[in-house]
């Protein structure tokens, strides 16, 4: 049986430094999301594409903590440890909630709900960045009109989809 519960705090361990990864990438990613919105306002376009591959490389970055978890998951699930199979990352978390309470301070819950958190707020900052590029292309694209001295209303359908009316 000792065998069994230190095979579990192996994992559990493997589990915990997961966690920690996806928390501090996605630490990064917010950060530079809320940077994108700076040199939004700031209409720093060179900065802006320079942005981008950074991004892509913490996303990469998760997917690739992502496929770990996946292959942890099927090595869990092949050694049986638990009674039940790990099918999603809720599974994985309420196997390992006794050895999370165990510890007195629990890790791996903080570090779940740490990192919702943080999912939370780069989606509101997405929105926050998406908001004001939305703003900006419909004043290029008043601006645009003027210029050409044809002015075109926006309507809404019953769909909430907007339609243009040249005039």
């Amino acid at each position: 049986m000792d065998s069994l519960l230190s095979e579990k705090k192996l994992y559990y361990q493997r589990v915990i430094d997961i966690w920690e990864g996806f928390c501090q990438l996605h630490k990064e990613l917010f950060e530079l999301t809320c940077e994108e919105y700076i040199t939004l306002l700031a209409s720093d376009l060179e900065k802006l594409e320079s942005m981008i591959p950074l991004k892509e490389e913490i996303i990469q970055k998760i997917g690739d903590l992502e496929t770990e978890r996946g292959e942890l998951v099927e090595q869990i699930n092949s050694r049986n440890i638990f009674a039940t199979r790990i099918l999603k990352a809720g599974d994985l978390l309420t196997s390992f909630s006794e050895l999370d309470q165990a510890h007195g301070l629990p890790a791996l819950r903080n570090l779940n709900s740490l990192l919702i958190d943080i999912v939370e707020k780069i989606q509101d900052q997405n929105k926050k960045n998406q908001m004001f590029l939305n703003k900006a292309m419909a004043s290029l694209r008043e601006v645009k009109q003027g210029f050409s001295g044809k002015k075109t209303y926006t309507t809404y359908g019953a769909d909430g989809m907007a339609r243009a009316l040249g005039r």
